[in-house]
C-alpha cells in the first residue's frame, strides 16, 4: 500500500472514530456525566493503557525539553482547548450550528499552511476543500436563534484545530512515536482541564457503572487509537490534505445518529454526507492521478 492510500485509511479510521464517539457521550450525560466530565475522563482513562503499551513494546518514555513544550503548546493550548471550547458552545447555540462552525477547521489549516509555511494548495486540492466545506453548510440548522458568544467560541474551536493539526505537522511530534505522543498529551490535556475546571466544578468524578464503562470506550476510541491514526494519517499526507479527510467525522456522525438514535435523516443532511463525499473523492482522484503521473515520469528518466 503506498503512503497516500495508507495516510488516507489512517486519516478516514479516526475521522468515523471521532465521529461515533459523541453518539456515545449523549447517552453518558443522561447518566449524569456532563462536557466536562467526558473530556476529563477521555484523556486521563487512556493514560494507564497507554502506559501498558509502551511498556510492552518497549518505548522509552524520555522526552526532550523541546518536546514537551510542543506537547503542551500543541496538546493543551490547541487540542484540549479546542475539545473545552467546542463542548462550552453547546450552551449558546444549537450542537448542529456549533459543530457546522467547528468543521471549518480544513479552511483555517490550509490558510495556516498558506500564510505561515508558503504551501502551495493546488487547484484539485482548493476545489476539494471548498466542495467538502460547502456541504458542511448543509448540516447548519434552521430556526435556531444565534448566540454571539456561542458562535465565537465554535469559531475559536475551529482555529485551534486547525492550528494542532499543522502543529502535529511542522514541530517534533510528527516524528515520535503515536502512542507516545498519545500518552503524553491525555495525561498533559487532563491536568489541563482539572485546572481549568476548579472554579466552576463541573466534573463528576463518581459515575454509574454503565456510564464510566462507556466513558472508557470513548477514551479508547478517541484518544488513543483516533489521536495516534490521525497523526499517522498527518505523516503521509500533510496536515492540508489529512484535515480534507477529516470531513468524514460529520458524515459518521450524523449517520451513527440516524442507526443507534434513530435521529431523522433530513433530504438536507443527506445532501450533506453527499457533497462532502464528493468533495473527498475528488481529492483521492486528484491525488491518485498525481501519483501516476510522478511514477510515470520517474521511470522515463530511468
Amino acid at each position: 500500500m503506498n503512503r497516500f492510500l495508507r495516510g488516507m485509511s489512517f486519516t478516514i479510521i479516526s475521522a468515523l472514530l471521532f465521529g461515533v464517539t459523541p453518539i456515545l457521550a449523549s447517552m453518558t450525560y443522561e447518566m449524569g456525566s456532563n462536557a466536562n466530565t467526558i473530556t476529563f475522563y477521555r484523556n486521563l482513562m487512556v493514560v494507564p493503557v497507554l502506559l501498558c503499551v509502551m511498556l510492552a513494546k518497549k518505548i522509552p518514555f524520555r522526552v526532550s525539553l523541546k518536546e514537551i513544550g510542543f506537547l503542551l503548546l500543541v496538546g493543551v493550548a490547541f487540542r484540549a482547548s479546542t475539545t473545552y471550547m467546542l463542548y462550552e458552545s453547546y450552551n449558546y447555540v444549537g450542537v448542529g450550528t456549533a459543530t457546522t462552525l467547528h468543521f471549518l477547521y480544513p479552511v483555517i489549516t490550509a490558510l495556516v499552511l498558506r500564510v505561515v509555511f508558503r504551501e502551495h494548495l493546488g487547484r484539485w486540492k482548493l476545489i476539494a476543500l471548498v466542495a467538502a466545506s460547502l456541504g458542511i453548510l448543509f448540516f447548519l440548522e434552521q430556526g435556531k436563534k444565534a448566540c454571539w458568544l456561542g458562535i465565537l467560541l465554535s469559531v475559536a474551536s475551529a482555529v485551534t484545530y486547525g492550528c494542532y493539526l499543522t502543529g502535529m505537522d511542522k514541530s517534533p511530534l510528527r516524528t515520535m512515536n503515536p502512542t507516545k505522543v498519545a500518552c503524553y498529551m491525555g495525561f498533559t490535556n487532563a491536568m489541563a482541564i482539572l485546572i481549568v475546571d476548579i472554579p466552576v466544578k463541573k466534573i463528576h468524578f463518581a459515575l454509574p457503572p454503565k456510564a464510566m464503562f462507556l466513558t472508557f470506550v470513548i477514551a479508547i476510541c478517541t484518544s488513543f487509537l483516533a489521536v495516534a491514526l490521525l497523526q499517522m494519517g498527518i505523516q503521509d499526507l500533510g496536515a492540508g490534505t489529512a484535515a480534507i479527510f477529516c470531513m468524514f467525522e460529520p458524515v459518521s456522525s450524523v449517520v451513527a445518529g440516524w442507526l443507534i438514535l434513530h435521529e431523522t435523516m433530513t433530504l438536507q443532511k443527506l445532501l450533506g454526507c453527499i457533497v462532502i463525499l464528493g468533495g473527498v473523492t475528488l481529492m483521492v482522484f486528484s491525488d491518485l492521478r498525481n501519483q501516476r503521473r510522478t511514477e510515470a515520469q520517474t521511470l522515463s528518466q530511468g
